[in-house]
């Protein structure tokens, strides 16, 4: 019976609770299949066996069963010759036989039992082969999910969760202090640029103002007459 309860096993088993606790559930599950194909050979072998033995005990049944019929029958032959020695020793061989009948009926009724409990879970076990044949590469789909998911989760508890926000808040002032700097040194330029440019207009403005004025005296001067001149003097 090691094979029936190595099959109980498999079958009581939970294949995913299974895949739970293994490293590596894609290897622990081509090895429960395997397993499981295993004791599955094995399990046919001995419920063939089982069969083979019942169909035995069948035949052993229906043979001393059609003993007790020909032993009736030749006792009562016997009975019509006159002959009672032959026909108790058909009597005899008769009860024999139907004392066989109810060790072979007991024989055959726990062999069928048996039998018919073993082919139950050699059912099961291959309706269960079948279901995680199918539904391998989706469990091991499922798992691929899960653990990336696990692995993802834990990266981002692992991650450093250093508030930055003052270094950031100082990096931005130094920025902006920067770019005001900047701007203030441009507008300096602009002033002193605007400021030589004014000394340079003063001159010329002063320079135009001097020659105006020298035309002005040179018309004036150009301008006078002779009486004029005199009353001046």
């Amino acid at each position: 019976m090691g094979v029936m309860e190595r099959l109980s096993t498999l079958i009581r088993a939970n294949i995913n609770d299974m895949l739970d606790n293994a490293e590596d559930p894609e290897i622990m599950l081509n090895q429960i299949l395997r397993d499981m194909e295993t004791e599955i050979s094995r399990a046919r072998s001995q419920v063939a066996d089982m069969m083979a033995q019942e169909r035995l005990f069948s035949d052993d049944l229906k043979a001393e069963q059609d003993k007790v019929a020909h032993m009736q029958e030749r006792a009562e032959y016997y009975v019509g010759q006159g002959n009672d020695t032959m026909a108790r020793e058909a009597l005899k061989r008769k009860g024999d036989s139907e004392a066989n009948i109810n060790v072979l009926q007991q024989q055959l009724s726990a062999q069928s039992e048996m039998v018919g409990r073993l082919r139950s879970q050699l059912d099961a076990l291959e309706a269960k082969y079948k279901d995680a044949l199918a539904n391998r590469d989706n469990m091991l789909a499922r798992f691929h999910r899960a653990k990336t998911q696990q692995q993802m989760t834990r990266t981002m508890s692992n991650l450093d969760v250093t508030d930055y926000s003052g270094a950031l808040s100082r990096m931005e002032n130094r920025i902006r202090m920067t770019e005001a700097r900047s701007d203030a040194e441009t507008q300096l330029n602009n002033d002193m640029s605007s400021d030589t440019t004014n000394m340079f207009d003063d001159s010329e403005r002063q320079s135009q103002v001097d020659q105006e004025l020298a035309a002005l005296k040179s018309r004036i001067s150009g301008s006078e007459t002779p009486s004029q001149t005199k009353k001046m003097g």
